[in-house]
């Protein structure tokens, strides 16, 4: 379960809008639906894993030796690793202690009132390298105690218990507070927990009946419901499951737990696509590195995507034992078995050659610098003890981290020495004459440049979007990408892509193409409401449905089915902020005022802190003429995502309209101040410094943001216009002679 974040994720959810031809929304105003399977004509049932056992006895007894059979097991059932005879422990002044009783196990601690109180242990959670424990709530909510038990050895300072959101401790308005969303496990944890989950939410009452077919991960998890087998397991044609044993198979029955994405539908089963029931994230800021590495707690799926691995056809199985999960082998001997002198038949693109050698690694051979996880999966450490991998198989590019800012292997271990001596030790040891590995233009330094909103990269942009090369995630980040540019270059790629045989890449498409006026949006990408894939055909009309009010009315119609379908995927999670956020963007963008209000309250009413309600709910009090109310808002947020520069910018435009100048002012420093690379923030700064009459720090903010963006013609142009009337003749050519440069 993903409790780990401290900060608040603050980007405003803007709607985008996605559009398709006429000719084919016209062939079906309905929303396509799932392809149907052999399965589906006998419909099957769960029937539990020892259902299992007796014809796959081998199989049955190493998944019973697996994370997944100890993912989610009954208190009572002898599962408790924790020790709860511990005596008490003190959080940032919040004493709780743990007490066990004929079987039964309680913890007493802070409740969503802040007073202490004693909660029965429903389940334990996990098993390595820590558990957590489920306390239940009358309204059928189950919320995952902060207090965890660190299930490591104790000579890596394991045996213990620990909080994993000590800052928390004792203030139940935070929104990491364990009786907080983050902790709930109907809707942060079931489903990837359990087996066939439904949430059961009742967004009337607020109550929860959520219920499972197998408590935790059982066979039918990753095979799916077998009740036609075991009536008849010899009649292939009704009743045979998924073999799993090819990449896609097994991507695809791993994906949904084992990766960063939305739900959109309950019912996934592995002989149904995985994006008909879930969307995942992209290489987006805040979850990866702009190399693609991990970041935030993003699991496997979104890495091992971008991997060349990947690419050539290796899936989970050859490293990983389908039914134990454990590795099929130890140490450098995993990556050994493929990667040697001799090759693999069935990997024919292998490079051959000795690898585990120092040769190679240049490393002492007994050290841990000589391990090929360490320098090709390294490794980030979620909820204080869980060190999880990057299956992304990357080479470490030092020479990329002072470009981009993204992290290598190098320096994790050296982290005394700079990522330019790392780089120079690699080109010194390959005999390369300077530190700077491959010259070619890597897609981590376009997207950093897109990040920071840097003009100069949109050919680059363009072009790597199109590359058959690049893996279709990252493709599909850089088309996302292009939504704030507006050359006909990227433009292009965006047509195409929005034709591309990848689903990913469609999705990136969709999101770039909300750059474009309704009317083109609607020409050229609504044939994607008729998707086969839900993920896609849900982008698209989030992605239309922002435009909505400008279409005629035949296009409404047309669109409005779509709409209904995309309106049905985010009501599966009315109990989360993010979702009534969508739906108030979607309300909204169809002109019911009162119902995106009173979404946007509801998503303050799940979470107080959700910073994208408190922003939107500003703005809709600007259009509303109640604009003087949307300060406080404006303020809460600021509490909330005190480090988020679109909020400083967001209050300084609002300091703005209250003829606030000087107030103002401070806030749009601010947002410079947090992120000093983001040229619209030094842009909005530099404009207010002029005009209140500060020419010459505008002018040094605008040199500023020109290092990282010497070609920028916003910026150029700014400079140029503030130089001229500031009577800096010689400074303003400098400027013009700079735009000239780069052309049009």
């Amino acid at each position: 379960m993903a409790v780990s974040l401290r900060v608040v994720t603050y980007v405003v959810l803007l709607l985008s809008l996605w559009a398709c031809s006429d000719e084919a929304v016209e062939s079906s105003q309905q929303p396509s639906t799932a392809r149907t399977s052999v399965a589906d004509a006998v419909p099957a049932t769960y029937v539990g894993s020892e259902r299992c056992a007796s014809c796959h006895e081998a199989e049955f007894a190493r998944w019973q030796s697996s994370h997944h059979h100890a993912a989610m097991q009954p208190a009572a059932a002898g599962s408790n690793l924790g020790d709860f005879s511990a005596g008490p422990i003190n959080v940032e002044g919040v004493v709780s202690s743990f007490s066990h009783d004929a079987g039964s196990l309680s913890i007493t601690t802070d409740d969503e009132l802040g007073n202490r109180r004693a909660f029965d242990v429903e389940y334990t959670f996990g098993i390595e390298p820590l558990q957590q424990y489920l306390l239940a709530y009358p309204d059928g909510r189950l919320q995952a105690s902060a207090l965890a038990w660190d299930s490591r050895e104790a000579s890596v300072g394991g045996q213990r218990w620990f909080h994993l959101q000590p800052d928390s401790s004792g203030k139940p308005l935070d929104v990491l507070h364990w009786t907080k969303t983050p902790f709930n496990w109907n809707t942060m944890c079931a489903d990837c927990h359990s087996t066939a989950v439904k949430k059961g939410y009742d967004p009337v009452s607020k109550r929860y009946d959520t219920t499972f077919s197998e408590v935790t991960v059982g066979c039918e998890a990753c095979h799916g419901p077998a009740s036609a087998h075991v009536a008849n397991p010899t009649d292939t044609a009704l009743s045979s499951l998924p073999a799993l044993d090819g990449q896609a198979q097994q991507i695809n029955s791993c994906a949904y737990c084992h990766s960063r994405r939305s739900q959109l539908a309950e019912g996934f089963r592995p002989d149904k696509p995985f994006l008909d029931h879930y969307s995942p994230a992209l290489l987006d800021a805040g979850l990866y590195h702009p190399d693609g590495q991990i970041l935030d707690e993003v699991y496997v799926y979104g890495s091992f995507l971008q991997s060349k691995m990947h690419a050539s056809g290796v899936t989970c199985s050859n490293c990983h034992d389908s039914h134990s999960a454990k590795l099929i082998l130890e140490g450098d001997a995993l990556c050994t078995q493929c990667h040697n002198e001799a090759g693999r038949a069935d990997f024919p693109s292998l490079p051959l050659g000795k690898f585990d050698v120092a040769e190679h690694h240049f490393h002492d051979p007994a050290g841990d610098g000589a391990r090929c996880v360490n320098c090709h999966m390294p490794s980030r450490t979620y909820m204080s003890v869980d060190d999880r991998r990057d299956h992304s198989f990357r080479v470490p590019r030092p020479d990329l981290s002072s470009l981009t800012q993204a992290p290598n292997a190098c320096n994790a271990c050296h982290a005394e020495q700079s990522s330019e001596w790392a780089a120079q030790a690699i080109a010194t040891h390959f005999a390369r004459s300077s530190g700077n590995e491959p010259q070619d233009l890597h897609f981590s330094q376009v997207i950093s440049a897109a990040r920071r909103g840097d003009a100069e990269v949109e050919s680059q942009l363009a072009a790597l979007a199109q590359s058959d090369v690049l893996s279709p995630i990252v493709r599909a980040t850089l088309l996302s990408l292009t939504a704030q540019y507006s050359r006909g270059e990227t433009s292009d790629a965006i047509r195409k892509g929005l034709r591309d045989a990848e689903p990913l890449v469609r999705i990136g498409a969709l999101r770039g193409a909300m750059r474009w006026p309704i009317a083109d949006r609607w020409q050229k990408a609504s044939h994607l409401l008729n998707d086969e894939l839900l993920a896609v055909r849900s982008e698209a009309a989030r992605t239309l449905s922002s435009g909505y009010l400008e279409l005629s009315p035949a296009r409404q119609k047309l669109l409005a089915p779509h709409l209904t379908e995309y309106r049905t995927t985010l009501s599966l999670n009315a109990d989360r902020a993010e979702a009534q956020s969508g739906i108030a963007a979607l309300e909204l963008a169809r002109g019911n005022v009162q119902l995106g209000e009173e979404a946007l309250e509801a998503a303050l009413a799940i979470n107080a802190q959700w910073v994208p309600a408190l922003v939107n709910l500003a703005d809709l009090y600007r259009n509303t003429q109640r604009d003087q109310q949307g300060g406080a808002l404006l303020d809460r947020a600021l509490l909330a995502a005190p480090e988020a520069p679109d909020v400083a910018l967001a209050k300084g435009l609002w300091l703005v309209r209250q003829q606030r100048s000087d107030e103002a002012l401070l806030a749009f420093e601010k947002a410079w101040t947090l992120a000093p690379q983001g040229i619209r923030f030094g842009y909005t700064y530099a404009i207010a410094l002029n005009s209140l009459g500060n020419s010459a720090r505008a002018l040094e903010v605008i040199d500023a943001q020109l290092v990282g963006a010497p070609h920028n013609r916003s910026l150029l142009e700014a400079g140029a216009s503030i130089a001229r009337d500031a009577g800096l003749a010689d400074k303003a050519q400098t400027y013009l002679r700079k735009l000239a440069a780069r052309g049009s």
